[in-house]
């Protein structure tokens, strides 16, 4: 069975604490330094602080940068012991508070005052953006992923733009299991990297492909993984593309499994001993024994083949291949004139499919572009599917693609081509 990409997140690596530390000290506002007011009154119609208040606070502001987060504590509790403390005032205390707390490693109530502090009606809006921030890196350290996605939403709607957030928030979403909430994030993100023509990261696509997966939805599952095959040339990924393609209703999996294991083989997708003589066998049976040799030439060279219960009948596919492989190289020219003096064009195509199996597919291209001239042949969407086989093993690449695109087929042959076609136009094709 076929392993579905999943999704990678990296919500649980906490940010390094002297990171956060000093994101929280930048973001606790309302220093000590803020105006102070004459007198109480002022204080409480104004966003001011008392002397009695902004000395303490000051003191703490200093040992919070020194380190000395208990001393911190100490001076903000002085700041609280004042009577009557205005709202403002409250506010400004619990801000500093903050890095105090987190630096005696209670990030936990670091992060409920600033939840706190967001609710304020004291938080300036230019403050907003950088609060949350820290409140969102402190739900992640603290993997309360519930908190991290509440307040991710919030960043988002308030037009947050820092990459990061906007990187992990469908990371979070997929730890939730809110697969719908993935897709809703991250399918304009590719959507917006195809229609600019950039490459969207791997990992961003596993996570869609992953949530994709998981909410059923086959045709947006199948894209992504298109985009994960072509971008990447992962051979999982392909192994998958292709198991999932040929597995449709309508596949003529049986007919086409010779063009099926070429298409693996191409991309990188591995097969096992018993596929590469499965495929040898129904080469040589379709009167291509050059393709069938080689095959099993490489089988063996490999170690693969020739060995356990089937090294008896390995080494007779294998003798049977190379002598038919030798007879026809040895009346070549004889059967090429035939295939030429045929009503249709079959007998000048399946020769050349034949030839290019010896490697001579400059030769192999002219005849089955003669055949195909000829007309009558008995599968031209076939004929079409091999012409660009044999065009991408001679390197004509753009040829290839052309005869990949012309291939109209409902049987599979259709499906195979564009997989060829997608793997031509990826740059990671090989």
């Amino acid at each position: 069975m076929n392993r579905s990409p999943a999704p990678s997140t990296n919500t649980r690596r906490a940010p390094p604490r002297g990171l956060l530390l000093a994101l929280l000290l930048a973001v606790a506002g309302g220093s000590a330094s803020a105006q102070t007011a004459a007198t109480p009154a002022a204080a409480a119609s104004a966003p001011t602080l008392r002397a009695e208040v902004a000395k303490p606070l000051q003191a703490a502001q200093e040992a919070i940068k020194a380190g000395n987060y208990r001393d911190a504590a100490a001076r903000i509790a002085e700041a609280e012991a004042v009577p009557e403390p205005t709202p403002y005032e409250r506010y400004v205390t619990q801000r500093l508070k903050a890095p105090a707390v987190f630096g005696q490693g209670d990030a936990a109530g670091a992060l409920a005052i600033f939840e706190s502090a967001l609710a304020s009606p004291f938080m300036p809006a230019a403050d907003r953006p950088a609060v949350l921030e820290t409140a969102i890196k402190l739900s992640l350290q603290l993997k309360d992923y519930d908190r991290a996605a509440k307040w991710m939403k919030v960043y988002a709607g308030e037009g947050g733009g820092n990459a990061e957030i906007r990187r992990l928030y469908p990371q979070v979403l997929s730890v939730q299991g809110d697969h719908a909430g993935v897709v809703r994030e991250l399918a304009p993100v590719v959507a917006a990297d195809e229609a600019a023509r950039r490459s969207t990261p791997e990992a961003t696509l596993r996570l869609l492909a992953g949530s994709q997966n998981a909410l059923k939805d086959g045709a947006g599952y199948l894209a992504t993984l298109e985009k994960l095959a072509a971008g990447t040339g992962k051979p999982d990924y392909w192994a998958e593309l292709i198991a999932r393609t040929t597995g449709r209703d309508g596949f003529a999996a049986e007919r086409l499994r010779i063009d099926v294991y070429r298409l693996r083989s191409a991309v990188g997708a591995p097969l096992n001993a018993g596929e590469i003589g499965d495929w040898a066998y129904r080469a040589n049976q379709a009167g291509l024994p050059a393709e069938a040799q080689k095959l099993l030439d490489d089988g063996f060279a490999a170690g693969l083949l020739g060995k356990d219960a089937n090294a008896a009948a390995d080494q007779k596919l294998r003798e049977a291949a190379t002598k038919s492989a030798k007879q026809d190289l040895a009346s070549l020219a004889e059967s090429e004139a035939a295939a030429l003096k045929a009503k249709d064009g079959n007998a000048a195509y399946g020769l050349g499919l034949s030839v290019s199996g010896s490697g001579a597919h400059e030769r192999a291209l002219a005849l089955m572009n003669q055949g195909i001239a000829k007309g009558g042949l008995r599968r031209p969407d076939d004929a079409m599917l091999h012409l660009g086989l044999v065009q991408w093993r001679a390197g004509k690449f753009d040829e290839a693609g052309r005869s990949f695109a012309a291939v109209k087929g409902s049987d599979g042959t259709a499906d195979l081509a564009r997989l060829w076609n997608l793997y031509l136009m990826s740059p990671a094709r090989k």
